[in-house]
């Protein structure tokens, strides 16, 4: 097959983000550069491709190039090792390489992207190794899925208490693998990149904390390794203990309310969204606690993810939430998620009477159990 590159590919001369983008001949130069050679069967010649990027929280396309002969090529400088994306026309279908500084290749069916071969980079080599590494967790995880839904299907209720608790365990295996893996490769991008996408929603500030510190110093410029530093200083500022973030949103009618103006009663702040099914799920849990304790000075905010008033205001509706209710319809770019270091929901925050943080992401039975406690602590000291 002859390889020939389309010359219509637009060159960017000037710094788009972390990419400086440079001349075919940059071979010439001394400044370490990058190129992408990539087979990509399936589309139809004059495909565009666009190479894209995480740039400010927001996927961006930073270079295209149309296919000639199923092929294509890009050029350009790495400030770092980073994750980097070929976005095959106007589809959602996407090829990732954790590209580097150097001569990479890639051969792909757009009918199997998963099975993309890539070359050339030592770091997306380590991302194959760590996928190989946890499929025995994969096939494991898949196997109790299965048989969850037979378990389902039947409405055997004590197998499915048996297949969530191995489930869980699985889980612990899991990160206790990850861990391990990340610390092997203590001098690699590849490691924080990992513990962000695989562990640090999960982990508590003093367990990130101590992963980190194991990291090699070399790495401390990678910017998800920046990024996890930034997370673990938030959630130091929002500790258990701590007196919360204070801060001030809209509510339905466009009034700001202030969850320092709640100070007196126990507060749950709710962190959720229409559009999260758990939310939805643990909403009647939320309802039947408000009913029991909200006579007894125990108030709820929720605050929402999401980013159409419209769906927000009818899910409170429907769903019979009857309690204040603020967002900056955001998204996941919510001031006060930012603050609080959300980045799953549902999560909850619970506070004392005098506005300190007591608990943190219980829900059902363990948030009713909490309060009960608080307010047990409370008559014994009347």
């Amino acid at each position: 097959m002859k390889t020939i590159f389309d010359m219509k590919k637009t060159i960017l001369i000037a710094l788009v983000a972390s990419v400086i983008w440079i001349a075919c001949d940059s071979s010439k130069n001394d400044i370490p550069s990058f190129t992408i050679n990539a087979e990509i069967k399936g589309p139809e010649d004059s495909t565009p491709i666009y190479l894209q990027m995480v740039k400010e929280g927001e996927m961006k396309s930073v270079d295209s190039a149309y296919l000639l002969n199923s092929r294509v090529n890009f050029t350009g400088i790495l400030e770092q090792p980073e994750m980097i994306y070929l976005k095959i026309g106007e589809s959602r279908k996407i090829v990732n390489i954790y590209g580097e500084n150097s001569d990479m290749a890639v051969v792909v069916n757009i009918d199997s992207l998963e099975h993309a071969v890539v070359t050339g980079s030592s770091v997306h080599d380590e991302l194959i190794e760590f996928k190989k590494y946890l499929e025995p967790v994969g096939e494991k995880s898949d196997e109790l899925n299965q048989a969850y839904r037979i378990a389902s299907s039947t409405s055997d209720s004590e197998r499915m208490k048996e297949i969530i608790a191995e489930y869980d365990q699985l889980r612990v295996e899991q990160t206790d693998m990850i861990k391990k893996f990340v610390t092997s490769k203590s001098g690699s991008y590849i490691s924080p990149f990992i513990i962000k996408r695989y562990l640090s929603n999960d982990m508590e500030v003093e367990e990130l904390e101590v992963l980190l510190t194991a990291l090699d110093s070399s790495i401390y410029d990678s910017r998800e390794y920046i990024s996890l530093n930034e997370r673990v200083e938030t959630l130091n500022s929002v500790a258990i203990g701590r007196p919360a973030v204070d801060f001030a949103l809209n509510d339905t009618t466009g009034n700001p309310i202030a969850i320092s103006s709640f100070k007196g009663k126990f507060l749950l702040i709710d962190f959720w969204a229409s559009w999260c099914g758990p939310c939805r799920r643990e909403n009647p849990n939320v309802v039947n606690l408000y009913k029991d304790f909200s006579d007894k000075g125990f108030e709820i905010i929720g605050v929402s993810f999401d980013d159409d008033r419209n769906r927000w205001i009818g899910a409170i509706h429907q769903d019979g939430l009857i309690w204040p209710h603020v967002s900056d319809l955001k998204g996941w770019e919510s001031a006060a998620g930012k603050l609080y270091a959300i980045n799953a929901i549902p999560a909850t925050v619970l506070l004392d009477r005098e506005g300190n943080i007591v608990a943190k992401n219980l829900r059902g039975d363990a948030l009713r159990e909490k309060l009960e406690e608080l307010y047990a602590a409370e008559d014994q000291n009347s």
